[in-house]
């Protein structure tokens, strides 16, 4: 496809610009709880996702190709386009839709593999290349020994490693953003984490060091503490929400032991409730009841999202069901479990 044949596609799809994601996008969506500060989804796949996956199953692996790379590159565009405007979008007909184009993403990357990667490693058209870097990330599909593969369809995804890693030397930050959110996506257990902490902690750009710390939540172990606790804990400071957002994320997969008080800590004076949110979901789900009371004044702040993830945390730490804050104010003033009320006046 001649460049001014490019530029009247592009017109006619409606671009605005070169191909972003950011994973502020993601995370800003309340109506899947949290969803920008989830991980990407490493463990074995659903019964429904399985059910989801048939449709590849079922196919000819070689269906599907584009040979011309300019329609192949323009069509994946607006794909990713669609994929992304879906995920900030709480309309649950939008929700379902944006299930049916991570399918659709799904295949035609898989079909399409070798070429878009080669267009990562080899190809000319900057633009491209950053299409390519975001596509990368919808390779992974389950291996014939996991829930849902068949061993027609061999995995393809851990070949974009190397080069998706390779990607973020490109020094366009475009590239270096959405490569990361592929590599976040795969969540290939052997990347290297010192080159994401470093982008996460370092990198002039915002949405560069909140996907660096979105790649790193998906893949950090406990074993990997030594190297990436003392970065997440200073991220936890960093100027970006999103990127706040994120190391939450993060530092709760290590099990560092003081993350519970630094979670408090962001949920009392965090300035963005999104990532106030965020800790509260957390601070639920590691389950020490020295949380409750942080917990309950979170429920005065006025946003819908923080007070929906701290009543949700109540509930899962103490069994117990309040309405709002009077109530378990009331009820935690008067109970045993309160360390104040235990150690009386």
């Amino acid at each position: 496809m001649s460049t001014p044949d490019r530029r009247r596609a592009r017109a006619a799809a409606g671009r605005a610009g070169p191909l972003r994601f950011s994973c502020a996008a993601v995370a800003a969506v309340a109506a899947v709880a949290l969803a920008g500060c989830q991980g990407p989804d490493t463990e074995p796949l659903t019964p429904k996702e399985q059910q989801e996956l048939a449709w590849l199953k079922k196919s000819d692996p070689n269906a599907g190709k584009i040979a011309e790379r300019g329609t192949l590159f323009m069509s994946l565009d607006q794909n990713l386009r669609t994929w992304r405007r879906l995920t900030t979008s709480t309309e649950v007909g939008d929700i379902s839709q944006r299930d049916s184009i991570e399918q659709a993403l799904t295949r035609q990357v898989y079909v399409n593999f070798d070429a878009i990667l080669d267009e990562l490693e080899h190809g000319s058209d900057p633009e491209h290349k950053v299409v390519a870097a975001a596509a990368l990330g919808f390779s992974r599909i389950p291996g014939p020994d996991e829930p849902g593969g068949n061993p027609n369809f061999p995995v393809l995804h851990p070949r974009a490693t190397a080069p998706l890693l390779a990607a973020l030397d490109s020094g366009n930050d475009q590239i270096v953003m959405n490569s990361l959110l592929s590599i976040g996506r795969i969540a290939a257990p052997e990347t290297p984490r010192d080159v994401l902490v470093e982008l996460m902690v370092t990198h002039h750009a915002e949405d560069v060091r909140a996907n660096a710390a979105l790649a790193l939540a998906s893949i950090v172990t406990e074993a990997d503490a030594p190297l990436v606790v003392g970065p997440l804990y200073s991220a936890l400071s960093d100027s970006s929400h999103k990127v706040r957002l994120h190391a939450i994320k993060a530092l709760v997969r290590v099990h560092d032991p003081n993350t519970q008080p630094a979670l408090l800590n962001i949920l009392r004076k965090d300035p963005m409730p999104l990532v106030q949110a965020c800790a509260a979901m957390e601070l639920g789900r590691i389950g020490n009841w020295d949380a409750v009371d942080a917990l309950i004044e979170g429920l005065h702040v006025n946003h819908y999202l923080l007070f929906f993830e701290c009543q949700r945390s109540l509930m899962r730490l103490t069994g117990e069901s309040k309405k709002d804050y009077v109530e378990w104010r009331a009820w935690w003033d008067k109970s045993p479990n309160n360390p104040q009320h235990a150690r009386g006046p």
